[in-house]
Order: C-alpha cells, then sequence, then structure tokens
C-alpha cells in the first residue's frame, strides 16, 4: 500500500515540477512523457519483481522442503513421485514434512528403509512407567513439533517407523502403507544457541 502511495506522491510533484520548469510548452511536455514512461518502466519492475517474490516464495518443492538434508542424513533417497503436504523448518534444531505416497511407492520405501512395523508392546519399565510402547512415544513426540493441519499419524498394523541418528542428527519416518501418508522429522543441534 504504502508503494502504490509513494507513486502517486511522486507523479503529483513530478507533474508539479514539470509544470513550473521553464521552457517551451513543447519541451516540457516531451520532459513529462520522459518522466512518466520513466516511471511506468520502475513500477513495471518493481510490480515483476513482486510477482516472482509473491508467486515462488510459498511453493512447497523439494529444496525447500530440504529433501536433501533427509536423504544424507538418513542416507535413504525419496522417490521422485511424491505430493508435497507440508514442510516446516524451524531455524533452530527441527525440521519436519508430511508426504503422500502411492501405496505401491509406499511399499517399496518400506522395503528400502528397512522401516519396522509399529509395535503398541510395552517391553520395558520405563515404558510401563510412561504407559505407551517406544514405538507410541516415538509417534507422539514426532507430532508435537507438526501443524495441527497436518494428516493424524494412524498407530496401526499399516503403520511402519524408522529412526537413524547420524553425528548428532535424528532423523524419525512414519509411513502408513495403506494410505501413503508419510511423516519425517529431523532435529539437529542448534550450534548457535538461540
Amino acid at each position: 500500500m504504502m508503494f502504490f502511495s509513494g507513486i502517486i506522491i511522486v507523479t503529483i510533484l513530478g507533474k508539479h515540477y514539470f509544470a513550473n520548469l521553464g521552457g517551451s510548452l513543447e519541451d516540457k511536455a516531451r520532459l513529462l512523457k520522459i518522466y512518466y514512461l520513466g516511471l511506468l518502466f520502475w513500477v513495471f519492475v518493481i510490480g515483476i519483481i513482486l510477482f516472482l517474490f509473491i508467486s515462488c516464495g510459498n511453493k512447497l518443492s523439494k529444496s525447500n522442503c530440504d529433501f536433501d538434508f533427509f536423504e544424507n542424513t538418513s542416507g535413504i533417497k525419496f522417490s521422485e513421485n511424491v505430493e508435497i503436504i507440508d514442510c516446516y523448518d524451524n531455524l533452530e534444531g527441527i525440521i519436519w514434512l508430511n508426504l503422500k505416497f502411492e501405496p505401491i511407492i509406499a511399499s517399496e520405501f518400506i522395503s528400502r528403509a528397512k522401516m519396522l512395523p509399529y509395535n503398541n508392546v510395552i517391553d520395558n519399565e520405563i515404558d510401563s512407567l510412561i504407559g505407551k510402547s517406544f514405538d507410541a512415544q516415538l509417534i507422539d513426540s514426532l507430532t508435537e513439533f507438526m501443524n495441527d493441519g497436518i494428516q493424524p499419524i494412524t498407530k496401526n498394523q499399516n503403520t511402519y517407523l524408522k529412526t537413524v541418528e547420524r553425528k548428532h542428527q535424528y532423523v524419525t519416518y512414519v509411513l502408513n502403507k495403506k494410505s501413503g501418508f508419510f511423516w519425517g522429522l529431523i532435529q539437529y543441534p542448534d550450534w548457535t544457541g538461540d
């Protein structure tokens, strides 16, 4: 809004400046025409820049969802044919993403990543104190970091999990084989201490 207000003020001031300029009427008209063409040129250039910034800034892509970071940290490559539902990087040690795989691709990913089926069995004293299995705790902790609007993580026989720890970076993958929904989380050290 301020941008367009500034253009109006410059237009009025420029017109006033050229009206009070000495010289013939043809010279004033020629200078005013050049002024308006220059002003139109800058409005066009700034408009193009704003359009590109607005249209490209919010599109989810593999690069702005840190696919490379996930793949390099986990050692597991994603398929080219995945739908990006949402992703987020809080810039303080947490990156998550939510994807949708085709069912065939989901099964292939589960095999390639050597994911384990969801296990709801409480098999140690700590888990019994908490009242949840390790897998349920893992899914709950992953859910804490994600937006409320994403597809909820299912906890059933179609759910598979994978955790990877590499150089103080912790990766958690959860994939539902039937629906194809995938949830990924990387926790990495925030060395800046923000």
